[in-house]
């Protein structure tokens, strides 16, 4: 009991130390027991891994030249064979021929039926002939390869014979362990490719290890990237495999290194299947992760002592120096401030404190203002409707063309200005589809065409299909196309273009409108942005100002973003907010 309370006496700052410490106890030696957990079951994977792999091969291995040594079986009473060997004499040299050559084409057939078979080869002592599988002409007999492998093989249990440092499956005809000295009629051969072994043995080896295959009566050793020194190690672990139970994984020592090798013998082709990998290797990425668990131990210890100290000094000290000042003024003194030296949550509580007064007097004139500005703005917007100087110059146009008795450009001019007019006046919501804004603008820039035919220019790009039913304010496009015609393009006298483009992006929709007027510059350019960012009241109507305000007094955000165009014209950027976004957008340039 009073060792409790001498800790709940310490100091805040030993007590936070001691806090995380019991706190990351419990999962520091979780970890520690998942760490050694997963250690040895890790181990016992790599183990497993080793033991299944080399069963598997070894099967892959049966099975694929088991199907060789009985399709070599079957060969035994093929009819050309026959006749080649006890009939040749009786054979015209055509015959001769044709029988060769269907035996050389049954021959590749058995070596392509397996990726381990170098060469299928007949040797037929009568003609004194040997038919291969990789010779394109019949080949001459060779005594000394003849009477090498003409031995007698238990093929369903040591199938293998070793001549010349190659390795044959050996088929004499008939057997000489039945026949004693008589010469064979014919012998079959198929020698086993040491090159795709080993390249098999390469396939079958990870972790940083090798293996290798090692014949029982027949000595031969067959290792993936063979080495002097993996021939030797062969060697001694096949010894020490011998004593090991089957498909078990034991430690060997060999020259001062440890490895962990596991062997698997088959009967059936009398050869044993090493696979042995360095200790070391295996173990090696448990080691990284213990020496990074003991690295992560310290660190973390390092780290509770300097995050409770943070603590301190960060909450601690400014909450004790506000809770102060609140017991002042619980006092009735007012005047009390408090300054804090960075700009963080407490920096921004105390300015909070501090300007109480003056900031409700801040957001009740910013709203106030924003009402008026809302109500300015839509007023203004109801005004803009109808220019008078279009409507009088639409007249005039139409008075013009009638006296002229130009009666079809008066049916598309009337039309025309009945869609303006009628999409300017009519009641209802204030946002319409994208499209239908656009297409608004089309209508004006189609009358305004029958104006400015030989000056100016209006290029539309075609609205995305994925947002032409997109909501926007109407009458945005209209004014800043009014505007190019009016300011950026009113001393053009020939060569005028307004081009109209649509960037779709995941956040907004922007339409860009650009004029090649030529008479914008850097200082005129200004002047139009400060206009824009001015809060202060305007002393005349603009047709940029009012769409940006209704924009973002609409969305809170987006509005006009205005900038030199290419050929020193306004290019103007109508940003429309997406509320949510949206996903697969694509982009879509002028």
């Amino acid at each position: 009991m009073s060792i409790l309370k001498r800790l709940a006496s310490l100091s805040i700052l030993p007590k936070l130390v001691l806090t995380f410490l019991i706190t990351l106890t419990p999962l520091y030696i979780i970890g520690w027991r998942m760490n050694e957990v997963g250690s040895r079951h890790v181990q016992k994977e790599i183990t497993d891994s080793l033991v299944s792999r080399t069963s598997l091969y070894m099967n892959m291995l049966e099975f694929d030249l088991d199907s060789v040594i009985r399709q070599l079986q079957e060969y035994v009473n093929d009819d050309d064979l026959l006749k080649l060997s006890s009939a040749s004499e009786f054979m015209t040299e055509i015959e001769k021929m044709q029988a060769q050559l269907r035996l050389k084409n049954r021959l590749n057939q058995l070596k392509s039926s397996s990726k381990f078979v170098e060469n299928a080869i007949a040797f037929i002592p009568q003609m004194n002939r040997v038919v291969s599988a990789n010779d394109n002409v019949i080949g001459s007999f060779d005594p000394e390869e003849f009477e090498g492998l003409n031995k007698s093989t238990n093929r369903f249990e040591a199938p293998f014979l070793v001549w010349n440092n190659r390795v044959f499956i050996s088929l004499p005809n008939p057997d000489p362990a039945v026949a004693g000295d008589q010469e064979p009629v014919f012998l079959l051969a198929v020698e086993i490719s040491r090159s795709e072994l080993e390249r098999a043995l390469q396939e079958f080896t990870n972790e940083g290890g090798r293996t290798a295959l090692v014949g029982g009566e027949q000595p031969f050793i067959v290792t993936g990237g063979a080495t002097a020194v993996d021939q030797e190690l062969v060697r001694d672990f096949k010894k020490a495999g011998e004593h090991a139970a089957e498909d078990q994984l034991q430690a060997v020592d060999w020259k001062g290194e440890s490895y962990l090798l596991v062997s698997n013998h088959s009967n059936r082709l009398d050869m044993t299947l090493l696979m042995y990998v360095p200790e070391n290797k295996v173990n090696a990425s448990l080691e990284v992760y213990r020496f990074w668990f003991y690295v992560l131990s310290v660190v973390s210890v390092i780290l509770v002592i300097l995050f409770s100290y943070s603590i301190y000094l960060i909450i601690h000290m400014p909450l004790k120096r506000l809770v102060r000042s609140f017991r002042r003024i619980e006092q009735g003194q007012f005047d009390q401030e408090m300054h804090y030296p960075l700009q963080d949550e407490f920096g921004y509580l105390y300015g909070q404190f501090n300007g109480m007064v003056r900031r409700l007097d801040v957001l009740v004139h910013e709203v106030y203002e924003q009402q008026y500005r809302a109500r300015l703005a839509e007023l203004r917007h109801l005004q803009s409707q109808i220019n008078p100087h279009f409507l009088y110059n639409s007249y005039f146009i139409l008075y013009r063309m009638a006296k002229q008795r130009d009666h079809d450009n008066v049916i598309y001019f009337t039309k025309h200005l009945g869609e303006y007019f009628q999409y300017i006046t009519r009641d209802g919501s204030d946002e319409v589809p994208l499209s239908s804004e656009v297409h608004h603008a089309r209508t004006y820039a189609e009358i305004q065409s029958i104006r400015f035919s030989e000056r100016i220019e209006v290029a539309f790009e075609d609205v995305p299909e994925n947002v032409r039913d997109f909501p926007v304010p109407r009458l945005i496009v209209q004014p800043i196309i009014e505007n190019a015609y009016n300011h950026g393009l009113e001393n053009k006298r020939r060569g005028g273009l307004i081009s109209v483009g649509f960037r779709i992006r995941q956040s907004a929709i922007d339409i860009v409108i650009e004029d090649n007027g030529d008479d914008m510059s850097a200082d005129k350019l200004r002047l139009l942005q400060a206009s824009l960012q001015d809060k202060a009241e305007p002393t005349e109507h603009t047709g940029l100002l009012n769409v940006h305000r209704r924009i973002i007094i609409r969305y809170g955000g987006g509005g006009l973003k205005l900038d030199l165009g290419a050929e020193q014209g306004l290019k103007v950027t109508i940003t429309i907010p997406r509320e949510g976004g949206g996903a697969d957008v694509s982009l879509i340039d002028r």
